[in-house]
């Protein structure tokens, strides 16, 4: 029994000078840390763990055939959180990269949502301002219209005025024209009749 034990720490001892080296270029090896140990330690974990389960066998040692199958079983349990908490880890890689996939592809669309109405709005401005033109357009001409009519109708009506001054003047003209004649007929009258009587008055002083 002494010697067996005696035996195992020897072993053990062998081990650890073993893996010694193996300790400290795993610990150069860049490599990230799950917990307190890396995944290229956690397999040198393993190996030991499985060197000492079969040295044990060699030896008929139980206590070290128990020892290695002790850690072996961490170094497999350690190795299968790693494993999950990579494997969580690239889900959480992905999913995060889907997601700024997805908010990339919504900030397009809000983009080309936001370009599609203002071209929309510019078109709406571009209607408006050309529908108030030509409503400006078409007040103008109507209100030319309006003043066109006004002044045919002013025209008109100062038209029928002068025509009828005109008429008015016409009558007046005849008028005076028939005054003008009566008088002149009187005048012609009275001068014939100072001449019947200047005749009549010389016949008499002859005879």
């Amino acid at each position: 029994m002494i010697a067996q034990t005696a035996l195992r720490t020897v072993v053990d001892g062998w081990l650890r000078v073993a893996r010694t080296p193996i300790d400290v270029v795993a610990r150069l090896v860049p490599a990230e840390r799950m917990g307190r140990r890396t995944p290229i330690e956690v397999n040198i974990d393993r190996l030991d763990g499985g060197l000492r389960e079969k040295v044990g066998g060699l030896l008929g040692d139980d206590v070290l055939i128990a020892d290695g199958r002790r850690r072996r079983i961490a170094a497999d349990e350690r190795m299968r959180a790693i494993e999950l908490r990579l494997e969580a880890e690239k889900r959480e890689a992905e999913a995060d990269a889907k997601l700024q996939k997805d908010e990339q592809a919504a900030e397009r669309r809000r983009a080309e949502a936001e370009r599609v109405a203002e071209e929309r709005r510019e078109a709406v401005e571009r209607e408006r301002a050309e529908t108030e033109r030509r409503a400006e357009q078409a007040a103008a001409k109507e209100k030319q219209a309006a003043q066109a009519a006004k002044a045919r109708k002013a025209e008109a009506t100062e038209k029928r005025t002068r025509q009828k001054r005109l008429e008015v003047l016409d009558d007046q003209l005849e008028q005076l024209d028939a005054r003008t004649d009566a008088l002149t007929a009187a005048d012609e009258a009275k001068r014939l009749r100072t001449a019947a009587a200047s005749a009549k008055a010389a016949r008499k002083n002859g005879s």
